[in-house]
């Protein structure tokens, strides 16, 4: 599908970006979903997709563009974006909608004029445990089967993105817990 496609395919759905250069976020949180029995449809850099025509449609690009197009009622930024085109991006979120960002980028969120709930994540605190890492969280220390640890320094933010599909916390940790 052509992006022009994409958008007249998202246009009365419930638009999630994923604003990203790192794959491996979109993979867990579809590894999430896909745990917790949720339905979404998406479209991924690499040109993969899946259309069942549900509600939900996920779009991940590490292009400043694409993610303003799209106009997102959520979106997940991730920790490794840069400042530059910031503010753009932000400006297309829909009245109303999620932004989900690292806390360091809050000097950017703060100049946004458009009105959007703002979800702040810090980096998820993790430490080497042999060769695999282990997530220290409010519930405990979890093992890790992972070992991007970029990915899994954006562990809080993907959480917190899959809670707005109905996945509670608790609900996260099992499949974080078998991702590779």
């Amino acid at each position: 599908m052509t992006f022009s496609e994409i958008l007249l395919y998202s246009a009365n759905k419930t638009r999630v970006a994923i604003y990203t250069s790192q794959f491996s976020i979109a993979k867990l949180v579809f590894h999430a979903l896909d745990f917790s029995g949720k339905e979404y449809d998406f479209f991924l850099m690499n040109g993969e997709n899946r259309v069942s025509n549900n509600d939900f449609v996920i779009l991940e690009t590490g292009d400043a563009e694409k993610a303003k197009d799209f106009e997102p009622n959520i979106i997940l930024i991730s920790d490794e974006i840069g400042d530059e085109h910031l503010i753009s991006v932000l400006e297309k979120i829909t009245p109303g909608g999620i932004l989900v960002y690292p806390e360091n980028k809050e000097e950017f969120v703060e100049k946004a004029e458009n009105y959007f709930r703002k979800l702040a994540f810090s980096p998820s605190k993790i430490s080497k445990s042999g060769e695999n890492f282990v997530l220290h969280t409010d519930l405990g220390n979890i093992p890790l089967i992972s070992k991007d640890e970029n990915l899994l320094k954006n562990a809080n933010g993907i959480q917190l993105l899959c809670q707005q599909f109905g996945v509670m916390e608790e609900d996260f940790y099992e499949p974080l817990i078998t991702f590779e």
